[in-house]
């Protein structure tokens, strides 16, 4: 289970919300690693960097890439390089989204692969 805390930050016009993820840097790339269902080296491969690296970063130790390995294993895994490093997720102000986000950390691993397939499908259908 993935633990977010949340910072609500009101200016005059608006309130946004900043989720915050507890993990640390190796939990998050092993557990989206194993999310996507993809093995170390297949990640490794897409990019460009060896199956050692990966292991370090995932290992007991948990080094930290470099920033632009940080970039490319953010895309390769589909999620921001911000809240791959630090754990933090983009800002939103629309109520809808932060409803959304809210609701979807707290889905099964199941369900969330059924709510992407749908948003997926939604949006080839726009």
């Amino acid at each position: 289970m993935i633990v977010y805390h949340s910072i609500v930050i009101v200016n005059k016009n608006s309130i946004t919300i900043v989720l915050i993820c507890s993990m640390d840097f190796r939990t998050r790339l092993r557990d989206q690693i194993a999310y996507l269902g993809l093995l170390d080296k297949e990640v490794a491969a897409k990019a460009g960097i060896t199956k050692r690296a990966i292991d370090t970063y995932v290992g007991a130790r948990g080094c930290m890439p470099s920033a632009d390995v940080a970039v490319r294993l953010a895309k390769v895994l589909g999620v921001s390089v911000e809240w791959l490093v630090t754990g933090e997720m983009e800002n939103y102000s629309d109520e809808d989204l932060q409803t959304l986000i809210h609701n979807f950390t707290h889905l099964s691993p199941h369900d969330k692969k059924i709510l992407l397939k749908l948003s997926e499908d939604m949006k080839e259908n726009e």
